[in-house]
């Protein structure tokens, strides 16, 4: 997968380490769990769609028939506000576009927060303030839809509120200026109107561009992420001291040990 489709950047920001324990929370089909299980990590997609999840699982299945998985993945249906996981489970987690989608954000990052070790490496992704506040004002059914996004978080805030939840942000990035035009044009011509000709023009545009990867078009768009990227991405650490990694044998058991109802 094209590394400026997902909006976490494995390569620079957010590197794996052979053996690690990664959680995906609320991986929808699982773009950054299939991205993830490149590397020889094991990596835990969770999200509550059940479609979701079987989407994910069929394109996993494509990315090991392919010999592209040096990784291993498993995925479950689960409530990000209820994670099913033991304290400090995962040696790093993720979590892109989610908080914005469900109705107790800040107990979601709680739980987010719980089941990451201390002195873990996190990365958080959310819409950014004001390309969402174009598409808020051009389209009702854009933030009327069922499962949509259910408020905006103003520049600085979820830096703030990862601050608070025992995560030290170090630096934020934003990407995907090219996606913002196209939901600029979805929004403007009407959310579900994807057959319009400028709609689909962009989109066919987006793919290119994603294939291709010329360096000029990518300049051009990493200069216009710094106004009007579509996705912010945090980078950040749990605050604490990092605890002596386990042998690989005991991994999946760790990750996957479900919570014990009333513990916490």
């Amino acid at each position: 997968m094209p590394d400026n489709i997902v909006n976490i950047d494995f390569r620079r920001h957010f590197r794996l380490q052979p053996g690690e324990r990664v959680l995906d929370l609320g991986c929808g089909n699982g773009r950054h769990t299939l991205e993830a299980a490149r590397f020889p990590v094991r990596v835990v997609g969770l999200d509550f769609s059940p479609d979701d999840i079987r989407a994910a699982k069929f394109m996993y299945d494509d990315l090991k028939r392919k010999g592209e998985a040096t990784g291993h993945a498993d995925f479950i249906i689960g409530d990000a506000q209820n994670l099913p996981f033991k304290d400090g489970a995962f040696d790093k987690s993720l979590c892109t576009e989610v908080f914005e989608h469900i109705p107790d954000d800040r107990r979601g990052i709680a739980e987010f927060e719980r089941v990451t070790k201390p002195g873990a490496d996190v990365a958080v992704s959310v819409p950014n303030y004001w390309p969402e506040t174009v598409f808020w004002t051009l389209s009702w059914e854009y933030w009327h839809t069922p499962g949509g996004h259910v408020r905006r978080y103003r520049p600085g805030e979820m830096w703030r509120i990862l601050e608070s939840q025992n995560i030290d942000v170090q630096f934020q990035r934003n990407r995907h200026s090219v996606q913002a035009v196209y939901w600029f044009f979805r929004c403007l011509f009407g959310k579900d109107n994807e057959n319009f000709l400028p709609v689909r023009l962009c989109f066919k545009l987006i793919n290119w561009h994603h294939n291709r990867r010329i360096k000029l078009l990518e300049r051009i768009e990493a200069t216009a992420n710094l106004v009007i990227g579509k996705d912010m991405i945090l980078y950040g650490r749990k605050r604490g001291t990092p605890a002596a990694r386990p042998s690989q044998n005991g991994a999946a058991a760790a990750v996957v040990a479900p919570r014990v109802a009333g513990e916490g």
